[in-house]
């Protein structure tokens, strides 16, 4: 069985190149680029893990986060520039399974996904 990966990321490249990378480790794959994008793809499909990103265009991150909260347990990888540490402590409380900074190692967060 395949796991389906969600990509919420609004920079193209960084969507990309975490496809990719993912697609080649053996996962199934899909990509939003607005966290409404995002929430509407949860909504109507099933999803093993999410990746999101924080500063998301029409919706936030962290807005995407507590509204997935009131509907659904899928785990939940935040990649966000933003480090510090109020923030990532903030996502956590809010219901993330776990936080990786920009610029991030591909290897570390394939690492994480598995």
């Amino acid at each position: 069985m395949k796991y389906k990966i969600l990509i919420i990321e609004d920079n193209e490249d960084i969507n990309d190149i975490l496809v990719k990378t993912l697609f080649n480790a053996g996962y199934d794959v899909e990509s939003a680029y607005t966290g409404y994008e995002g929430l509407e793809k949860i909504k109507n499909n099933s999803y093993d893990l999410l990746l999101l990103d924080i500063m998301l265009p029409y919706k936030s991150g962290d807005e995407v986060l507590r509204e997935l909260r009131t509907f659904s347990n899928c785990p939940v990888i935040v990649i966000s520039a933003k480090n510090l540490v109020s923030v990532k402590i903030e996502l956590l409380k809010l219901g993330a399974d776990d936080y990786v900074t920009k610029p991030f190692d591909l290897d570390e967060v394939l690492a994480r996904v598995e």
